[in-house]
Formats: C-alpha cells, sequence, structure tokens
C-alpha cells in the first residue's frame, strides 16, 4: 500500500483565533476520513474505501488530531483536538475544529471550556448539514446538546441522571440515538443504548443487556441501529463487538463476534458496510475494518501500514 502523502501540515491558528470559515471542494465520492499516529502525533487522512491512495489532510506535531466526521456536503470535516499525547483519553482536554478535505480553512469551532463546560465530544452532523450534535455539560452529569453547525448556540436536548453520552441523528433528522444510564450512579455496565426526539422529550430505551453499550449509529435508511458492546469484561480493556438492531430495539445480533476489540461503527452511504477501528489480539496497532451488516466479508483497509489508524467516517 503506497504510504501516506498529500498536501504539507496546515499551520494551525493560534486557540482562540477566529478564521473566516470557508468551503473547500468535495471529497471525493468513495474515500473514507479516518485519524493515524503514523506520522508522531495524530492527524487526519483520507484513502479510498479499498485502502489505497492515502493523503493527508491535516497534521501538527503539537496536537492529535482524531475523530473526524465529515459533513454531507463532503466539503468539511470536523474534529477533534488535544494536547499530543492525551488524544480521545480525556474529554475534559477537547476542542472542537474544522477543516475543508484539502487541509485548508482549519478553523477551531468550540474551545475548551466553551459555555462553560467541563467536557465534550462525540460531535456529529444533522443529515441536512445545518447542525450539530454532541454531549457536554458537567463531566459527571453530560447531557445531549444540539448546535448551529458553527458550534455555537448549544441548545439541551436531554435532561437526564447519569452520563449521555455518544449521540448521533436519524437519517430524518427527527431523533437522536445515544447512550445512556438510567439513574444517577452510572457505571460501566450500565450504559444502555436510548433514542429520544431532536426537539427534547422523553428517551426511550432500546437496550437492556446489562453490558456496556455506546456508539449507536443509523443506517443510512433508517431502519437498522449498530453500535458497540463489550461482550466480556476479562482483560484490560474487555472484548468488544459491534451489533446490530432494528430502529425499534428488536432483533438484536451479533456483527461482530470474536474475541478482539472492534469499535466505532460508521456506516458506508448505500449501507451495504460497516466501516470500523479494530484491535486484533497480538498485534499492537490498530487498524480500519470494513464488513457487511450480516457480519461477513471482514476485511482490514490498512493493512501494513505503519502506526494506529481509527474513527472512520464515509457519509
Amino acid at each position: 500500500m503506497a504510504a501516506a502523502c498529500g498536501p504539507a501540515p496546515d499551520p494551525s491558528p493560534a486557540v482562540g483565533t477566529v478564521a473566516p470559515l470557508t468551503v473547500g471542494a468535495p471529497l471525493p465520492d468513495g474515500r473514507i476520513v479516518f485519524d493515524s499516529d503514523r506520522a508522531g502525533s495524530y492527524g487526519l487522512y483520507s484513502m479510498r474505501a479499498d485502502g489505497g491512495d492515502i493523503q493527508l489532510i491535516t497534521s501538527d506535531p503539537g496536537f492529535d488530531s482524531w475523530w473526524p466526521r465529515v459533513a454531507p456536503s463532503r466539503t468539511q470535516i470536523l474534529f477533534y483536538r488535544t494536547p499530543k499525547g492525551v488524544h480521545d483519553l480525556d474529554y475534559t482536554k477537547t476542542a472542537l475544529w474544522i477543516v475543508n478535505p484539502d487541509g485548508s480553512g482549519l478553523r477551531q469551532l468550540r474551545a475548551t471550556g466553551a459555555d462553560g463546560w467541563g467536557l465534550q465530544g462525540h460531535a456529529e452532523w444533522s443529515p441536512d448539514g445545518t447542525q450539530l450534535v454532541m454531549f457536554g455539560g458537567v463531566p459527571v452529569n453530560a447531557q445531549i446538546f444540539v448546535t448551529n453547525a458553527d458550534g455555537t448556540r448549544p441548545r439541551q436536548v436531554t435532561n437526564r441522571p447519569g452520563m449521555n453520552l455518544d449521540p448521533s441523528w436519524s437519517p430524518d433528522g427527527k431523533s437522536i440515538v445515544f447512550a445512556g444510564c438510567p439513574q444517577a450512579a452510572c457505571f460501566e455496565n450500565d450504559f444502555e443504548i436510548y433514542v429520544a426526539p431532536a426537539a427534547g422529550g422523553d428517551a426511550r430505551r432500546l437496550t437492556s443487556d446489562q453490558i456496556r453499550d455506546h456508539d449507536p449509529y443509523f443506517s443510512p435508511d433508517g431502519r437498522t441501529i449498530a453500535w458497540l458492546a463489550r461482550t466480556d469484561p476479562a482483560g484490560p480493556v474487555g472484548v468488544w463487538n459491534i451489533r446490530a438492531m432494528n430502529a425499534d430495539g428488536s432483533g438484536q445480533r451479533a456483527v461482530t463476534n470474536d474475541r478482539h476489540i472492534n469499535s466505532k461503527p460508521s456506516w458506508a452511504r448505500d449501507g451495504s458496510l460497516i466501516y470500523f477501528h479494530r484491535l486484533e489480539i497480538g498485534r499492537s496497532n490498530w487498524g480500519i475494518y470494513s464488513v457487511r451488516p450480516d457480519g461477513t466479508g471482514m476485511q482490514e483497509l490498512t493493512k501494513g501500514v505503519p502506526g494506529n489508524s481509527e474513527y472512520p467516517s464515509s457519509p
């Protein structure tokens, strides 16, 4: 596979500066965006859906840039930035940024601590690209918020006990699916999957499996939700697999079912594949994989490349 190449890293505006928000050329169809530490700190890259033609988007040696989310228009990419070495381990240090697919137009949308929040994360575009959903607020009682596309004017969607995390949209933009706890005392195995009206209102619980559930995503046709579940707590971080269910919570089933760590499902635009990152037992690096929704045809897309590759996005 070709080594990463592309434009030189963009000089980063100083934290707190406001650069003009510009829109670049769309990311070509059939390309996936992801992050990787192959050059040292984490930076953003794109590649073809078969894993070829890896291109650098943006990187800064003083920061980790991760969690890329491609806009529905494919003209902009959200991502989080943390100090180098922090990566995704501390959501109290995240700042939300945006960049064009060619690496231009780099701009900070939400600084660390914006709106008095003690943490923030998991920003996702609305289907029409006019809003973002994310979690934020008090570190012991995070809630789900919707903002404008530039990260301003947060509106609280949930008002629930415990932690409310990992939101994403239904394809019609009317619902938000997320991970939350049924009570204020929120332990790892209490996280279940819920769905709530995007306009606000009572959340409906979809899972009751008493295992740790995270990162739910609707399929493009709105009929299926894929999510991440820790199916066995054994080992340092446990065994994680991708599961799927009907949009009403029925028909829960395994997509992956092995002893590795399978994480962060992301649907292909036509719903034919689920992209995810995976750490196999005996290997030291995360890779990007694809699998059909029925669990067949798993393929590694970043085989043989250096460093970790993770958090794929393919709207």
